[in-house]
């Protein structure tokens, strides 16, 4: 069997991410910093938190896992960062954990 396509909005294959995509919830907020992450980068991060934490996150929990490396880069030294890890990996066996597409060489963003 073959796997379906990925469905690839616009600038990501992140689920509930991307260049169009601003919720209703961000009215409110109070936003210092925002940080570009790569589908790359999350992939990448991904597979780093299962090898090394055991953790089988999904792409948008990944992300946010980025992030806080680039926040913690940037804020002065003893600084909280606080994340929430979102989404596990079964969400996303057909883009980040599609490991016969890596072996075959592929990038993460040329899954599909």
């Amino acid at each position: 069997l073959g796997h379906p396509p990925l469905a690839i909005r616009y600038d990501t294959i992140m689920e509930g991410v991307g260049c169009d995509r601003l919720t209703a919830n961000f009215a409110a907020a109070r936003i210092d910093a925002a940080f570009r992450v790569s589908d790359e980068e999350s992939c990448a991060m991904a597979r780093r938190l299962l090898r090394d934490e055991g953790l089988f996150v999904g792409g948008s929990a990944a992300m946010n896992c980025v992030g806080v490396l680039r926040a913690a880069e940037v804020l002065p030294p003893g600084s909280t960062i606080v994340t929430v890890l979102c989404d596990g990996g079964q969400r996303y066996l057909h883009s980040v954990w599609r490991e016969e597409r890596r072996r075959e060489g592929e990038s993460c963003a040329q899954c599909g």
